[in-house]
């Protein structure tokens, strides 16, 4: 929910995280969060308590739901023979008739400085990261690849539906999450002020007020 809304912040013509004293105007985040939550009014109440991967096996376990306009992806639910059914993934819906540009996650690898054993763990990060790994025992092991040799391959894209061919617009058009050392703590504390507001516990404006003073207090971490 939090990711949806720094969409439509941008979106609606403001991108967050530009300034040092809120996520963006009061105006735009309380209008971005409107706009959540009165898509989350068409919604049943189950589904507040689903998180994407809760969803992806909803959707492959069940003939229920046919299509979810946004979410993160995962191409295990693409692949043959992993779920019930196949997830056919692609770009993100249109605002306004443009696609709505979402929010890049994901995760890292790194050396711990702490390590007694540095060479050997830099030697596996490298091999982990090396082109043709990710595209070769990688992928077939059921990883996520993150080099974009991969997404583009022909044999992986095979393999998984296209998820990797059909989704990559969607990635190069993302927004990236602010690296600035509060953030995490930010996120945290956000998320559920973003839920409490798209399932009306509290106002648009009282999200947005929370989160922009979340926002400057992050800063200072």
């Amino acid at each position: 929910v939090l990711m949806h809304t720094y969409s439509l912040c941008e979106a609606l013509g403001e991108a967050p995280f530009r300034g040092e004293t809120a996520l963006a105007s009061s105006a735009t985040l309380t209008a971005a969060l409107r706009h959540l939550r009165e898509l989350a009014a068409l919604c049943q109440e189950r589904f507040f308590e689903m998180n994407p991967i809760r969803t992806a096996e909803f959707m492959t376990q069940t003939d229920e739901i046919a299509y979810c306009p946004l979410g993160y992806g995962y191409s295990n639910y693409s692949r043959r023979g992993y779920a019930r059914a196949l997830l056919k993934a692609g770009c993100p819906v249109l605002f306004e008739d443009r696609p709505l540009r979402t929010v890049l996650g994901g995760a890292g690898l790194a050396v711990s400085a702490r390590t007694r054993h540095i060479q050997t763990c830099v030697d596996y990060a490298r091999f982990t990261a090396e082109p043709a790994i990710q595209r070769g025992i990688y992928f077939e092991a059921g990883g996520q690849p993150g080099h974009r040799s991969a997404w583009t391959d022909a044999r992986v894209n095979a393999a998984s539906n296209d998820f990797f061919k059909d989704t990559l617009p969607a990635l190069d058009n993302a927004l990236v999450r602010p690296p600035y050392p509060g953030y995490m703590y930010f996120q945290d504390r956000a998320s559920p002020i973003a839920h409490e507001c798209v399932t009306g516990k509290i106002s648009p404006a009282m999200a947005a007020e929370k989160l922009n003073s979340l926002y400057r207090e992050s800063k200072s971490k």
